[in-house]
């Protein structure tokens, strides 16, 4: 991920523009790109230092610093680092410092002998005096060792570089609005399950004749607290949008450190469209293929609830509930009744909005039928918001979802549904 020093952007109005690699620019580049690789590959088993000390040579031209530095931060991004020791650091440093300290204090300069105290501490821990040497300060940073280098190719990491320009943007949003279409569905249910996924706060708007959907998600500027995470979420949702066939994407910024609000915008291949800088890049590059995944509360409730007896099978949904004119909601969890095929879904919001589950609960009201809502009880909201008479249902949970109450309200729901009397 980029940091905003690192994109290159400028200001025309009220309006940020992303200025990606120009033609011109590529083949430069490309160069730059290949050096970096090519210095990682060949650095895997060595100290992130020694990386940094090689990748510090490589010659760029002042124009070219902040592109280069975008270049490097996403190789080393790639680049897994870990202590090269099984020893403590800070262990060793603190019982060395101490018997140095002691050992000057009884001792003549001239008589202090680092190399006695420490083959005095290495014998102690059963290793060699080089291995203690080594260990001191094996917890910094520069001392980690490359492992593993995750690499693309000098193109795919141009690709990114473009992409990762844009999630830089937003990570300064107060308010997103993305506009989609897709020719397949399963298109959408990866892209909302994507953003359920990542626990951002949207709602979800068709748009007529079929033209697609159009998403309204909170940016991390609208929040009081955990800004920076959120925001990172948000990035990473990017890639998801950018699977949709159209895209626009418009958002509302505090960017720079004034906080000076602008506008920003991003298109996808629309048909026809004349790309004016903001286009956006290589989606087969850069898109996840859809998957299961889940968020963890809602993983280890599905391993919870699949442990229990009874007819009721729970599985991930990848179901789109639509309730026209009314609204949309993407279930986490369906569960199916063995005998009767009968369908509960259940909607975990529990780290959304009070907004989004007085949104939920008015779906409910007009007519969204066999789902259960999963709310934390942060959010204060009362189980009894929801009407009992209605085939829909509130659980308020704290800490972690109990999959005894969460089956106990899909029954409930599934008995109510049942009833020729709420028909």
């Amino acid at each position: 991920m980029l940091t905003a020093d690192l994109v290159h952007v400028r200001r025309r109005g009220d309006r940020l523009v992303v200025i990606p690699v120009s033609e011109a620019e590529r083949p430069r580049a490309l160069e730059l790109a290949t050096a970096y690789i090519d210095l990682a590959r060949a650095h895997v088993g060595q100290s992130r230092g020694t990386l940094l000390d090689a990748c510090s040579a490589v010659d760029v031209e002042p124009p070219e610093q902040r592109l280069a530095r975008g270049l490097l931060k996403l190789v080393l991004d790639r680049c897994e680092f870990e202590e090269d020791t099984a020893l403590d650091p800070m262990e060793l440093r603190r019982t060395l410092f101490t018997r140095a300290g002691s050992a000057r204090r009884d001792a003549d300069h001239a008589a202090f002998d680092r190399a006695a105290i420490l083959a005095a501490l290495a014998a102690e821990r059963g290793v060699s005096s080089d291995t203690v040497e080594r260990a001191l300060f094996a917890d910094l940073a520069d001392a980690h060792i490359l492992r593993n280098a995750r690499l693309l190719s000098p193109e795919a990491l141009l690709a990114e570089h473009h992409l990762a320009q844009h999630q830089a943007v937003l990570l300064r949003a107060l308010a997103v609005r993305a506009t989609v279409w897709s020719a397949t569905p399963i298109s959408y249910r990866h892209l909302f399950h994507k953003l359920k996924f990542l626990r951002l706060l949207y709602r979800i708007e068709r748009l007529p004749k079929n033209t697609g959907y159009r998403l309204h998600i909170d940016g991390p500027y609208s929040l009081f607290e955990s800004v920076t995470k959120y925001g990172l979420q948000l990035a990473l949702a990017l890639p998801a949008l950018m699977a949709c066939d159209r895209l626009t994407i418009e958002a509302e910024l505090r960017w720079g450190r004034d906080r000076q609000p602008l506008r920003y915008a991003l298109r996808g291949p629309l048909p026809g469209q004349v790309p004016d800088g903001n286009e956006a890049p290589d989606r087969e590059a850069m898109v996840d293929q859809p998957s299961d995944e889940l968020p963890d509360e809602v993983a280890g409730l599905l391993h919870d609830l699949c442990a229990l007896p009874g007819p009721w099978r729970p599985a991930p949904s990848h179901a789109i509930l639509d309730l026209p004119g009314v609204g949309q909601c993407v279930p986490d969890l369906q569960f199916v009744h063995q005998k009767t095929g009968q369908t509960v879904y259940l909607e975990v919001l529990g780290f959304w909005s009070r907004d989004a589950v007085w949104k939920r609960i008015e779906l409910a009201r007009k007519g969204l039928t066999a789902v259960v809502f999963a709310v934390n009880k942060h959010l204060r909201v009362s189980e009894a918001a929801l009407d009992e008479g209605l085939p829909a249902a509130l659980y308020v949970y704290a800490r972690v979802m109990n999959a005894h109450a969460v089956l106990s309200r899909v029954q409930e729901v599934a008995a109510r549904a049942e009833d020729p009397a709420l028909g």
